[in-house]
């Protein structure tokens, strides 16, 4: 039994070993040892190894940009560099020698996409940790009240709870987004603040009541403002949303800012582990790949 395995190994080696060969010695060497290995291909075959050649024109890029000094690529085209790499190979070997470049680039992709993975995340916990405290400055009611602003006006009334365990003096802000109830939609978003002014603030567990106009879009967004008992708590019936955060706050020990980039590196890591994942899937076959004009 063993002796036919033997012998089947070494029958694999010969036949791919034969065939025609293509010719890397110049580019018309190449074309015309290319079109006499691709009379003895099948249509498949014929594109397996367009899409082969390609690849090893990929490879041919990276080694030259990852080792621009060697001898072996320094000052030489990446057709030059293509054409050595596959100088002396049949059709199987140079099928083998892209699938080959296919399986280790998806490795090396995985292996630094694994660490910049583990990068971002560090750099998302650290992110994280420093609106801690702004969390703690919480949004514990919304309500919408009347009061005059170039006449009788719908008012939003934010009242926050001090549980960050400091005073908040000085300078504030506040994010407020305004959705549709019913689409999701995004009505109105904008940041608003002030300064509280010297000796006042905010003590610890002292709540914070923020008393503005209603944004116009959200104003707009119903026409059943006039019809209100005011104050109202129930913004379902205006088709509203309303959410808001502090940005920014300010306490003697100094100033608590949300980081801009929190959303956009979140963003970031879910996109990079849905690459992971689909690279995962592949096999670094040249069966998965799409052969374009």
């Amino acid at each position: 039994m063993k002796n036919n395995i033997l012998i089947l190994f070494i029958c694999t080696i010969l036949l791919s070993s034969c065939g025609p060969k293509i010719s890397g010695k110049d580019e018309a060497s190449f074309k015309s040892s290319k079109a006499k290995m691709e009379e003895k291909l099948s249509k498949a075959e014929k594109e397996n190894l367009e899409k082969a050649l390609r690849i090893v024109v990929l490879k041919a890029m990276k080694e030259k940009w990852n080792h621009s000094t060697d001898e072996r690529y320094k000052g030489k085209s990446f057709d030059a560099i293509s054409l050595k790499m596959i100088d002396g190979k049949t059709y199987s070997g140079i099928v083998k020698f892209a699938e080959d470049f296919l399986k280790e680039d998806k490795e090396e992709k995985i292996t630094n996409g694994k660490k910049e993975l583990d990068s971002l995340n560090k750099e998302l916990i650290q992110l994280k940790a420093k609106t801690k405290d702004l969390d703690k400055f919480k949004l514990t009611k919304i309500s919408i009240s009347e009061d005059d602003f170039f006449g009788p006006t719908p008012f939003l009334d934010l009242t926050f709870l001090n549980q960050t365990g400091r005073k908040i003096i000085g300078d504030y802000m506040y994010q407020i987004d305004i959705y549709s109830k019913a689409t999701g939609k995004l009505i109105a978003s904008q940041q608003q603040g002030g300064g509280f002014n010297e000796g006042a603030g905010v003590n610890p567990n002292e709540e914070d009541l923020y008393h503005q106009p209603l944004l116009s879009e959200a104003i707009a967004h119903s026409t059943l403002w006039k019809s209100v008992k005011y104050p109202t708590t129930d913004l379902s019936k205006f088709d509203l949303v309303v959410k808001a955060y502090p940005v920014k706050l300010t306490t003697k020990e100094g100033t608590l800012e949300r980081p801009k980039n929190l959303a956009d590196l979140e963003k970031e890591i879910k996109e990079l582990n849905q690459q992971l994942i689909e690279l995962n899937k592949t096999e670094g076959t040249l069966d998965e790949l799409e052969l374009t004009p």
